[in-house]
């Protein structure tokens, strides 16, 4: 669950006039600054002392626009005019800096109080307008992916970009489909499933058949001892099962076995010199290692990243951000009313009796995937994390405040 939180970014005068800001947001409970909308001068040095002597050195993020106002680029930054000023140097850094100045005409901003919540908006905002050199974060470029364990009578895995019902397993999210293309290839040659088409029909040898009749794997891969051929009547279902419970423990974090399998099967190839042998099963060992390693920190983040963070504003008024099984499950300020108080109370104890979930919508597995980059980055800040018990029981303790206050 994640919890819609209205954000108005107010009209503000700039130089060039009213600019109604980037919309509302789902991760900024009014928390952003305002967003002017500024006309760049085509001299640098003109541009450079526009910007030093508006836009504030606090995290945000910001966007370019062309001329039929259309954003063309969104960015983000610890420091907005540090960020900002470094597109209007003779030669930038990145090419691509120049290029997005030159297709610009107006420039925009808006700051934010922490650099976690400046991420998120960057990639709501992508999301929200798609510009044009924004490589990264598009619904439609470079999306995250999932290791899924198939709902057939021959179960495999399989990777999929949305959580799906034709599974009954689901892994992720995870980044690089290509890498993970590669390790759940790996999974079904490993743990010997099939990986030809659900339209392929499967019979196991403990089913009945009115003729007996020679059977012959459909492909090459019974023959080199990667799949236990259902296709072909040459495994039986308790055969079969018992490896797709091997390949879930993988999974699961629960049996780790196969990896050193795989490197003392590799080193005895290669000594044997069946090279061949040996750089395959290097391969797969590589693939699984790194499937391993990235479903640990998942497991880690859903297990650790459990609490509530305090973001302080220059207004005194904190950020209240909730994270349940390593998700951002809410954005609130704190409370200044029993009222107020008595909402986020709701959404303490929501919290708390949330269970993990695989999200359908593409923004909010990217929220995730951000989240967990952050926490992986900055580890004191778990560490900071104060527990949702403790804010139940602050939340109620202020709200008889209140309640005492008004009586």
């Amino acid at each position: 669950m994640f919890q819609d939180v209205e954000h108005n970014s107010p009209d503000v005068a700039g130089p060039t006039g009213d600019f109604s800001g980037f919309g509302s947001s789902r991760v900024l409970p009014a928390t952003a600054g305002a967003a002017p909308l500024i006309d760049l001068p085509r001299d640098l040095g003109e541009a450079r002392k526009l910007l030093r002597e508006f836009c504030p050195r606090v995290p945000g993020v910001y966007g370019w626009l062309n001329q039929d106002q259309q954003i063309v680029y969104i960015g983000k930054s610890k420091s907005l005019r540090h960020r900002l000023l470094s597109y209007f140097t003779k030669q930038p850094s990145d090419p691509k800096m120049g290029r997005i100045r030159r297709a610009a005409l107006k420039l925009t901003w808006e700051p934010i109080p922490h650099e976690l919540l400046a991420l998120l908006r960057e990639q709501e905002l992508i999301h929200r307008f798609r510009p044009e050199y924004n490589s990264q974060g598009q619904p439609t470029r470079l999306q995250p992916a999932f290791v899924c364990l198939s709902d057939s009578t021959a179960s495999h895995a399989f990777v999929a970009r949305r959580s799906t019902e034709k599974a009954h397993g689901v892994y992720g999210p995870i980044l690089g489909t290509k890498y993970l293309r590669e390790s759940v290839e790996s999974l079904n040659h490993v743990f010997k499933l099939r990986d030809c088409p659900d339209t392929t029909k499967f019979q196991f040898s403990s089913q009945l058949r009115l003729f007996e009749e020679p059977s012959r794997a459909k492909c090459i891969r019974h023959e080199l001892g990667s799949c236990l051929a259902p296709c072909a009547i040459l495994c039986s279902p308790s055969e079969y099962r018992e490896n797709l419970n091997k390949l879930r423990r993988f999974l699961d974090g629960q049996d780790r076995s196969t990896l050193s399998t795989l490197e003392q099967q590799m080193i005895v190839a290669g000594q044997a010199q069946n090279y061949e042998r040996a750089a395959i099963l290097r391969n797969h060992w590589h693939a699984l290692g790194r499937l391993d390693r990235q479903l640990h920190r998942l497991r880690m983040a859903r297990a650790k990243i459990n609490g509530v963070m305090q973001i302080p504003q220059r207004s005194g008024r904190e950020v209240w951000l909730v994270f349940r099984h390593g998700e951002l499950f809410a954005a609130m300020l704190e409370p200044r009313s029993a009222n107020q108080a008595a909402a986020a109370q709701v959404v303490i104890r929501e919290a708390q009796r949330s269970s993990p979930k695989i999200s359908a919508e593409i923004l909010d597995i990217y929220f995730q995937i951000i989240v967990q980059s952050w926490f992986s980055k900055n580890r004191n800040d778990i560490q900071q994390l104060r527990s949702l018990d403790d804010y139940a029981v602050k939340l109620e303790q202020m709200l008889q405040r209140y309640q005492r206050r008004a009586s």
